[in-house]
C-alpha cells in the first residue's frame, strides 16, 4: 500500500480543497455564485473530480484521461469509497481534445498536465475543444509554473508527513523529489521526474516521468483569445520574505515580480 506510486502521488502533490476553494471563488467573483457541472482533465486517479461531487449532491463531475491504467486505479480504489456519490461521477477514457462528455460549468486541466501539447496548433486544437464543451458563461482554468529555476536542472526534496490513502490505508511519512532532468531554451521542451524515498531506504525513482513544454503566460492567454475565450485572468500565489516560500494564497495580478519559482492559475472566460 505504502509502496502504491498514486498514493504517494496524492499525498504528496494534490491539494484539491485548496484547488476547489479557488475554482468556487473564480467562479463567484464572475457569476455570483458557485458553478455545478465540473470537467477534470487529464484527471489522473480523479481526485479533483471526486471531492467536487461530494460536495454536493447537486454537483456532477467528469474526468478525462488518456491512462487506461490511472482509470482503473481511481475506479477500484477511489470510487468504492464514494458510495452514491460516485454515481455522480463519470470517468471517460479518451484524448481530451475529442473526448464526448456533456457540457460543463467550468474545465481544469492541473498539475501542468497540458503541457503535453507542445506545439501551439495542438495547444489551439486542444483550447478550443474546451471553448466548444463549456455552457454560457463558462470558463477554463490552469496552472503552470515559472521564474529563473524552471529553467534550471534541479532537485527539490520535500518531506510529506504521514496520512491517510483514499480507502483510509496509512500512509507513512516519505520523501518527495521534483528532479527537472534537462531543458531545451530553443524549444523551451522540458523533462522532469518524480522520485519517492520510503522507509527502509527503499526509493521509487521515476515513479512519474513528464515530458513537457515549458509555456510562459503572454502565451497562453494569447491562444486562450485567439482559441475564443473574451478574456483571461492570471492568479499567482503570494511570496512572504520571512519564511522565503510561498504564503499559499493566491491573487489576481497584472504585474508580478519574477522569483526563483512561482505559480500561476490562468482563467480563461467566455
Amino acid at each position: 500500500m505504502a509502496h502504491d506510486r498514486h498514493v504517494l502521488y496524492e499525498a504528496s502533490v494534490q491539494g484539491v480543497d485548496y484547488d476547489l476553494d479557488f475554482l468556487e471563488r473564480v467562479y463567484r467573483r464572475h457569476h455570483g455564485h458557485s458553478f455545478r457541472l465540473f470537467r477534470e482533465d487529464f484527471c489522473g486517479t480523479a481526485a479533483m473530480a471526486a471531492a467536487w461531487v461530494r460536495r454536493s449532491p447537486e454537483h456532477r463531475a467528469w474526468g478525462v484521461d488518456l491512462d487506461r491504467e490511472v482509470l482503473a486505479w481511481a475506479r477500484s480504489r477511489r470510487l468504492p469509497p464514494m458510495r452514491e456519490a460516485a454515481q455522480r461521477l463519470t470517468l471517460v477514457r479518451g484524448d481530451v481534445r475529442t473526448a464526448r462528455v456533456p457540457r460543463v460549468d467550468l474545465t481544469c486541466a492541473f498539475n501542468f498536465s497540458w503541457w503535453v501539447f507542445k506545439q501551439r496548433a495542438e495547444l489551439l486544437a486542444y483550447l478550443r475543444s474546451v471553448r466548444r464543451g463549456l455552457r454560457p458563461g463558462g470558463m477554463v482554468i490552469m496552472n503552470m509554473f515559472g521564474g529563473t529555476e524552471a529553467m534550471e536542472k534541479i532537485v527539490e526534496p520535500r518531506r510529506i508527513p504521514a496520512s491517510q490513502s483514499v480507502d483510509g490505508q496509512r500512509v507513512p511519512s516519505f520523501i518527495y523529489e521534483w528532479d527537472q532532468t534537462g531543458f531545451n531554451p530553443i524549444d523551451h521542451h522540458i523533462t522532469c521526474s518524480i522520485h519517492f524515498k520510503l522507509r527502509g531506504g527503499k526509493v521509487m525513482r521515476h515513479a512519474f516521468r513528464y515530458d513537457w513544454r515549458l509555456w510562459t503566460l503572454p502565451e497562453i492567454r494569447d491562444a486562450l483569445a485567439e482559441a475564443g475565450f473574451r478574456a483571461s485572468e492570471v492568479y499567482v500565489e503570494g511570496w512572504d520574505d520571512e519564511k522565503g516560500e510561498s504564503d499559499d494564497k493566491l491573487h489576481l495580478r497584472k504585474k508580478f515580480d519574477n522569483q526563483e519559482s512561482w505559480l500561476a492559475y490562468v482563467v480563461g472566460l467566455t
